[in-house]
């Protein structure tokens, strides 16, 4: 009894150690870290320098600590809190689930982007379970289900999901506007300036299409079954992005990857004419 009584008691320490360390080396920022000890070496240099060695080159140092330091702190700030390579886990391990489904119901009708005034607040994907090739209609706001009605008909049911474009278009601090100009701007800041996924965005709107143009790509599509459901992640970005924007449903038409990761993205807005 003794000796299982110290055998549970160091596997207990041992868990509690492994569990502090992982903490303290998740709560580590080198950048914060750096910043702090630069702008007090640089502080302490330049006020020694200027008040009692009476040095200008030691107080010019000085002085550059004190800004390295700032611009490490400002680094700080803008460093991702859940790292790239975690992300990309949760969105292959995501896809891989969703493409499962998609695989088991031998569904390959393209995916309708709602909005989330349509959607139960968040902008999501409905894959028709059953279709003639005519994109169904969704006029009213559908219910937050997996398997959600969205027509009179029996078999108006779909599959009702999240996508890489409903995470990335959460990440905008407010909904984007309905002019390209706008949506361009959206786009840009969530594909070059968030996640640099691209070196730049081009929107042009004409009638019932949007035609996105990504310069300098880093995702690359491949021809699978979800992808041919759901399109590229790019592809799915702008796709929620413009359904988000002219709060109406859009599908993805027509996709084309071109060299030095030029993609060509027309989009179809289900609806009214864009004015």
């Amino acid at each position: 009894m003794g000796q299982e009584r110290q055998i549970r008691h160091v596997d207990r320490y041992s868990t509690s150690s492994e569990n502090h360390s992982w903490q303290a080396g998740v709560d580590r920022n080198w950048y914060k870290i750096l910043g702090k000890w630069l702008l007090g070496g640089g502080v302490g240099i330049a006020a020694v320098s200027q008040f009692v060695l009476q040095a200008t080159p030691l107080v010019a140092l000085g002085l550059s600590m004190i800004i390295l330091g700032a611009i490490c702190l400002t680094l700080e700030r803008a460093c991702p809190r859940v790292p790239p390579g975690v992300s990309l886990i949760f969105m292959e391990s995501g896809l891989e689930n969703v493409a499962s489904m998609i695989e088991e119901l031998g569904l390959r009708s393209r995916a309708i982007y709602i909005p989330s005034s349509l959607a139960g607040g968040k902008p999501q994907a409905l894959i028709p379970l059953n279709t003639n090739g005519v994109s169904p209609v969704v006029s009213t706001a559908l219910p937050r289900r997996l398997i959600a009605k969205y027509g009179p008909a029996d078999h108006d049911m779909g599959l009702l999901i999240s996508t890489p474009g409903s995470a990335a278009t959460g990440m905008l601090e407010s909904k984007p506007g309905t002019s390209g100009m706008e949506m361009g701007t959206a786009l840009t800041t969530l594909l070059v300036g968030m996640i640099d996924a691209a070196d730049a965005v081009r929107v042009f709107e004409s009638g019932r299409g949007i035609r996105v143009e990504v310069a300098g790509s880093r995702i690359g599509y491949r021809n699978t079954r979800v992808q041919e459901c759901l399109g590229s992640p790019l592809a799915s970005i702008a796709a929620s992005v413009v359904s988000e924007a002219l709060g109406r449903p859009v599908v993805i038409e027509k996709e084309r990857s071109e060299d030095r990761g030029k993609c060509l993205i027309e989009l179809g807005v289900l609806g009214e004419d864009i004015q």
